[in-house]
């Protein structure tokens, strides 16, 4: 039998057989690429690329370079209209996008169905469509159409709620504002609340002014909240002058159905309020020279202008520039003397504000003191118990961040205080532990200087034994170095001495506080700030007791050599409470 001819009945037969399988297999698979009537696939803008908010989406909404979580994936793209297919349904609906701001978009769309392009699906899409409202998840907040102080009325449906009047407040920052709501007696549905709204996006539509934020109300017991029960749309219009403001406010995290400032859930209209104006001047020695302080434990800074003082914390090592965590304007000067000043400012921390009394005591050319009192909604209130009492007030101890201090923090020669008869100083009196072979902790008193050494001690074979047994043995080997602190300045009050030291060779500082009984000078040393109620020598970060020794000769025999001083508080605290333990009674 003779083979068939390639052109053969047969052969046909094959060839359409298999044509017919391709074809098949195509139609049964749409997913496989793009339509060419629908085109051939489309990105989403990169500034749209994020997490969203959405109400009733749970998780929230995802915009990736192609996809929509939730819609599908765009294939085809004309202005702010979009075909997006969703493969798992096998079919595709028109989604409009409008960017209202970087921080909210808004769509519509028609339902999913096999639709041939993006012109026959976008034909379909109808204008009274619900608009739905995406809010960017962590967006950076925006400046705030508005700032306090500001007086307010209110209307949640039931009338207007005038009197007592709310108020506005502003805060540090200038994209939060705080809303103080007062409940009206013969107003259904209000209450007293305190409210803080984060701005996040404002925009114009028509002759309407839109804004979307965050408003959080303060509760006496802080309950976490969702971004549901947070997010909250605004329309907002300035009333007969630019002053004043209507507000509307959306029910939910949506902006449906608010189209002007007369229709909400709740309307406002805000006035604008004097703001608190500086009527006078910081005392002259706080404001001139350093102008710049910091707190003793270096954690915050104090800048005083005339009129005006700025609280910083303390810059991290990036060198970063913090905005001020307080702001206190000079009000009302009620005393003026040549080493003190009380007056009364305007404070603003974040978001709570109000009056505070400010009383600055000069101690020495560069030492100040501080007293500021609570908070109060008025002037008259501030200066007066229970605001401030300047008996009980806390002091916080400054000291001048310029000359005559030096680059490493260190001062320039001040005089130190005798602490005894003479300059030479034992660390005495009430011995109950003392480690073998040490017999005392000596001191003096060089100018501008005091240095405390321990004597009497044994040798390193001693001490590296002892310790080999008990390392508490080993702390005689450590306080062998010498503790040097420098005089920054002092003063006297109340029967008592300040002196603030600073630890040589290092940053840190020290307020010594200390009396005289018997001609033993009982003193206590704070690394924070002067307190009132420390006892001198019995409570403290460092607690210990001075007598006279004669002259400044006492190099213990057989010490080693002066080793630098320590570099950190946490080593000085352990060295000095081992000095401490030395002085307490047997």
């Amino acid at each position: 039998m003779q083979p068939e001819e390639s052109g053969g009945p047969c052969f046909r037969y094959w060839i359409t057989v298999c044509f017919s399988l391709v074809v098949v297999v195509s139609v049964a698979d749409p997913g496989s690429h793009a339509d060419p009537g629908r085109g051939g696939g489309c990105e989403f803008p990169q500034r749209w690329r994020g997490v969203w908010f959405q109400k009733g989406a749970h998780p929230a909404i995802s915009i990736e370079r192609t996809q929509i979580t939730f819609k599908g994936t765009c294939v085809q793209a004309d202005g702010d209209m979009f075909l997006i297919e969703d493969r798992r349904e096998r079919c595709f609906r028109c989604v409009a996008i409008y960017e209202k701001h970087e921080n909210v978009l808004q769509y519509r769309e028609t339902y999913c169905d096999e639709f041939d392009n993006l012109k026959e699906a976008c034909h379909l899409l109808n204008v009274d469509a619900h608009l739905h409202s995406l809010f960017r998840v962590e967006a950076s907040p925006v400046t705030c159409p508005f700032r306090g102080p500001l007086t307010f009325t209110y209307n949640r449906g039931h009338g207007e709620c005038r009197h007592p009047v709310s108020t506005v407040d502003s805060c540090s920052a200038d994209w939060r504002i705080l809303f103080r709501f007062q409940a009206c007696a013969d107003v259904h549905g209000t209450e007293s609340s305190v409210e803080e709204l984060t701005c996040l996006a404002t925009w114009k539509e028509g002759s309407a002014y839109y804004l979307v934020g965050k408003m959080v109300q303060r509760k006496l017991h802080a309950l976490p909240y969702s971004d549901g029960d947070s997010y909250r749309c605004f329309v907002y219009e300035h009333v007969g002058h630019q002053n004043s403001f209507r507000v509307s406010q959306s029910p939910d995290a949506t902006c449906d159905g608010l189209v002007s400032a007369s229709e909400g859930s709740r309307i406002m209209t805000l006035t604008k309020s004097r703001q608190p104006s500086a009527g006078c001047h910081f005392p002259p020695w706080s404001a001139s020279g350093s102008r710049r302080w910091h707190s003793l434990d270096g954690r915050r800074s104090f800048v005083f202008g005339s009129r005006q003082m700025r609280v910083h914390r303390a810059q991290h090592s990036s060198g970063e520039t913090q905005q001020p965590e307080l702001r206190v304007t000079c009000i009302q000067e009620l005393a003026q003397g040549t080493n003190a000043s009380t007056l009364i400012g305007y404070s603003t921390s974040g978001c709570n504000n109000g009056y505070v009394c400010v009383a600055i005591h000069r101690r020495d050319s560069h030492v100040l003191e501080i007293q500021m009192g609570e908070l109060s909604r008025t002037a008259r209130d501030a200066c007066a118990p229970p605001a401030f009492d300047p008996e009980s007030q806390d002091f916080i101890t400054l000291l001048a961040l310029s000359a005559p201090f030096g680059g490493d923090g260190s001062a320039l020669s001040h005089p130190c205080p005798a602490l005894a008869l003479t300059d030479g100083l034992r660390a005495t009196g009430r011995a109950s532990w003392k480690p073998d072979g040490c017999r005392d902790v000596l001191g003096c008193r060089r100018h501008s200087h005091l240095e405390f050494r321990a004597a009497g001690c044994g040798g390193d074979e001693q001490v590296s034994s002892a310790a080999a047994t008990s390392p508490a043995a080993a702390t005689p080997r450590a306080l062998v170095a010498s503790r040097t602190f420098q005089c920054h300045g002092g003063w006297q009050e109340n029967g008592r001495n300040y002196l603030i030291t600073g630890l040589k060779g290092s940053k840190d500082k020290f307020c010594f506080v200390f009396s005289e009984a018997d001609k033993v000078t009982q003193l206590s040393g704070l690394h924070d700030t002067c307190r009132r109620t420390v006892l001198p020598g019995v409570t403290g970060n460092i607690t210990f007791n001075i007598s006279a020794a004669g002259d400044c000769d006492f190099q213990p025999s057989g010490a080693p050599s002066i080793s630098p001083a320590v570099s950190s508080i946490p080593q000085l605290l352990a060295a000095l409470l081992c000095l401490w333990r030395w002085t307490q009674p047997r």
